[in-house]
């Protein structure tokens, strides 16, 4: 089991929601799985801020493979990920689900809010 430091700041005052279920709009078959985030309000602006950050960041960011949907082809970009814990669901229906809750950068702002951005 990973041991986690006591010194740990979360970057956002509330974490992100996240859950993989049966995508009920799925007629063909091609999509049988949905995501679902839900991002509380009070940390909206704290992972605006994260974000901006992280892409910043030459020792966070990564070259992963998305879809060009102009091109209709797969190319390679730099990003990063967003990581969080989850579990499956308690009642065997095949979701899953989670928190969302990074440790802030070290050089991020103690909190963002809307009148820090305006």
């Amino acid at each position: 089991m990973a041991k986690f430091q006591s010194d740990f700041q979360a970057a956002l005052p509330l974490p992100i929601k996240w859950a993989v279920a049966e995508n009920r709009y799925d007629e063909d078959g091609k999509y049988p799985l949905s995501l679902s985030v839900f991002v509380p309000v009070d940390s909206a602006f704290a992972l605006a801020q994260y974000i901006l950050d992280t892409a910043e960041d030459p020792i966070k960011t990564k070259t992963a493979k998305v879809w060009d949907y102009s091109k209709n082809e797969e190319m390679e970009v730099k990003g990063f990920y967003i990581n969080g814990k989850g579990k499956h669901g308690r009642d065997g229906d095949g979701a899953s689900f989670g928190n969302i809750n990074p440790s802030r950068a070290i050089t991020s702002a103690k909190s963002t809010s809307a009148e820090d951005i305006f």
